[in-house]
């Protein structure tokens, strides 16, 4: 062990003494040491239950209305894959049932047959006819779509294999096209020109040629046009190409319509070609239907019409399908049930789940904030109470916890006392202008240190606690004066392992000095005296202050504990009898320390509370009339702690105040933490007087 002794005012300190040693330790920062400032919402019946039914009421009528409007959508789909080789050649006959769908707001629409005729040698097109029967007028608009099925627009590599700068008319040099994305069709491997359009995209475009569908009882025709299907978009990123024809090729898919090579009369406008565009823009799934011809201004009567297609386009080698499909919109677009059903069920749901959350909190009411609920108090989990015999004491702690015992009946009897007097002991605690008296508390800090945790603690660190210890104190006249500072490296000290022995060797001053230790392992052991302040044998249950992760889960941590002042201490009392008395704190808790939420300091401040006397603002943990509570006046009853910084809590409403969250004495974190009560300064000033001063 070795021990080096620093004397004089923290507020002065310097950065640690001799040659600044390298570190690996992150900055002292909010973000670096993971202290930002966070905000979560308390999830309360009162709070969750409203919401459910909330989201209920508003997703479920709106589902059924998005649902309502998507069945208001007349279509009518039509598969024709196999109209080339399986339809007819002469008179039309009936479809297969399977290849059509109808969807009306009547009665559905009937009569589905088809032709073919023969296949055109050279263009491998076969002029294809369906009959079908509009059962009642649609429209307008009236819109014409194709539909295929099993064609992954959204592969990588296909989505990729285009050039931006050929599509905006430039005339791309044939090596540049060569280095472009439009692998694997950039160059022709014969010609050695490029590609116009270049890219599996423009290569595979949907070649089926869809006319304007004719009335078979009428003379009259209904007229679509593929004009106004691209979206404005595309029509300004696609221009005419400045190519000369004789330096680009037609990809291997367009040479049944412009033959090997272009003309000046064959180069494709691009510009102008829409049904281009609808197609370059692609789908992200396999199934997917895309705009061939509208009519935003005519009714389409109800009758029996022929729709003729050119079919060129192979789906077979694939395994796809591909269909024609006559629709309408309404005012939330084309038929998409799904959207609806989603929304009746999450607001079903929702309700479901609200009723079943109302039943069971009317039936079996949890108490906000009861810590019998929490993972640790769990079989089998990582955080466990743990009740370990000590020295013939049954002593309770959590991991991450206040290990301060709970008050004997001399110091109970001394409160009820204090609590009684507190209006005529004004008077023996104020000075002549009748404010209260200050109080200096001769302090001295210990660090014990592990020899792998030497630099944990910096004299940054122990200025900045001792700053704030002093702050923290400001409003209830108690001063401190730190005398001294050392320093130990001993692993079993600063793990707990012989508190009594540390002590012995560390502890300076008399009964009336604060001694803190500042241990980086501090846990709770068989050798540790966590309430033993004269030797005899106690029974005590200590006190929760967490819940905090600890490192090794093994053996439990503690934030911090202090002993509470003892009535059978007098000025004549061997040092033997108090020198457990002070105040053991787990170094990580110090300002810039590494506990999120618990590391500016408070522990301190916490423990130091109960070294003067202070007890819980929960003690009791009940809303009773017969508990005492803290027995101070000030603060209000309250039955559980609080944990992290909510905005308000009440866990005592049939009784006046609030829970004191922000209070040093209740089990908040050092974000919330702001003060003490004038009670309880004068409490703590009382305690001084008639258990520490002068001894």
């Amino acid at each position: 062990m070795s021990q080096d002794d620093t004397h004089g005012d923290p507020d002065h300190l310097g950065p640690d003494d001799g040659e600044k040693k390298k570190s690996k330790r992150p900055a002292n920062t909010a973000f670096r040491q993971q202290r930002l400032k966070a905000w979560q919402p308390i999830l309360t019946p009162k709070s969750v239950l409203p919401l459910f039914f909330v989201i209920g009421a508003i997703f479920a009528p709106l589902g059924g209305v998005l649902f309502w409007a998507s069945q208001q959508v007349q279509e009518i789909v039509i598969d024709y894959t196999d109209c080339s080789t399986k339809a007819p050649t002469g008179i039309p006959e009936a479809m297969p049932s399977g290849k059509v769908s109808s969807t009306f707001k009547s009665v559905q629409a009937s009569s589905f047959t088809w032709k073919r005729n023969e296949t055109d040698s050279k263009t491998l097109t076969t002029p294809c006819s369906l009959y079908f029967t509009l059962p009642e007028s649609i429209g307008p608009p009236v819109f014409v779509y194709y539909k295929l099925t099993n064609f992954y627009q959204n592969h990588r590599k296909y989505v990729q294999s285009l050039d931006n700068d050929q599509l905006k008319g430039v005339a791309v040099k044939n090596d540049t096209i060569a280095n472009s994305n439009c692998d694997p069709l950039r160059v022709d491997p014969v010609s050695k020109k490029a590609y116009y359009p270049c890219g599996l995209i423009a290569n595979s475009i949907f070649n089926d040629t869809i006319h304007s569908p004719v009335p078979v009882s009428t003379s009259e025709n209904y007229t679509m046009t593929n004009k106004g299907i691209a979206w404005s978009s595309d029509k300004k990123l696609i221009k005419a190409t400045k190519y000369n024809y004789t330096e680009v090729v037609p990809p291997p898919n367009w040479r049944r319509k412009y033959g090997d090579n272009y003309t000046a009369d064959t180069l494709p406008d691009l510009h102008n070609d829409e049904a281009f565009m609808v197609w370059m823009r692609t789908a992200g799934l396999p199934t997917f239907s895309k705009l061939s011809l509208r009519n935003d201004d005519d009714v389409m009567p109800a009758g029996s019409y022929r729709l003729d297609i050119d079919d060129s386009f192979n789906v077979t080698e694939y395994g796809g399908t591909k269909s024609i499909l006559i629709s309408t919109r309404t005012v939330m677009g084309g038929k998409n049930p799904f959207m609806g059903i989603a929304y009746v069920v999450v607001g079903g749901i929702c309700v479901i789940m609200g009723v079943l959350f109302a039943v069971a909190h009317l039936v079996r009411p949890r108490k906000l904030g009861d810590h019998t609920y929490l993972t640790w108090n769990e079989p089998g989990a990582a955080l466990l109470t743990t009740r370990q015999q000590q020295q013939g004491r049954e002593v309770f702690v959590r991991d991450g916890s206040c290990g301060t015992e709970t008050p004997g009946p001399a110091l109970k009897d001394a409160h009820k006392r204090l609590a009684f007097m507190d209006t005529q002991r004004v008077a023996t605690t104020s000075g002549e202008d009748g404010k209260p008296k200050n109080i200096e508390v001769e302090t001295y800090f210990h660090v014990v240190s592990t020899k792998d945790q030497v630099n944990l603690v910096t004299n940054e660190m122990i200025a900045s606690q001792f700053v704030f210890l002093k702050r923290a104190y400001a409003n209830t006249s108690i001063s401190y004066r730190l005398l001294g500072i050392d320093r130990s490296i001993n692993d079993t000290w600063a793990q707990n392992g012989d508190d009594r022995e540390m002590k012995r060797a560390l502890r300076r001053g008399n009964y009336s000095s604060l001694n803190v230790y500042f241990q980086t392992d501090l846990r709770l052991t068989d050798s540790t005296n966590v309430n033993s302040r004269d030797g005899t044998t106690k029974t005590t249950k200590t006190t929760t202050h967490g819940p905090i992760d600890t490192r090794d889960s093994s053996s439990p941590n503690l934030l911090g504990f202090c002993t509470l002042p003892d009535p059978n201490i007098n000025a004549s009392s061997p040092v033997d009898e108090y020198i457990g008395d002070g105040c053991n704190i787990l170094a990580a808790t110090m300002p810039g320390g590494s506990i999120p939420h618990y590391s500016k300091g408070g522990t301190t401040v916490h423990e130091v509370g109960h070294w003067h006397g202070l007890l819980h603002v929960f003690q009791g943990d009940s809303c009773s009339s017969g508990n005492e509570g803290d027995y101070i006046a000030d603060t209000p009853q309250q039955s559980i702690s609080t944990e992290g910084c909510p905005a308000s809590q009440d866990s005592c409403p049939d009784l006046p105040g609030l829970d004191s969250i922000h209070n040093f004495m209740d089990y908040s974190s050092d974000d919330c933490y702001q003060s003490f009560t004038n009670d309880q300064g004068g409490r703590m000033r009382n305690m001084w007087s008639t258990m520490r001063e002068g001894k």
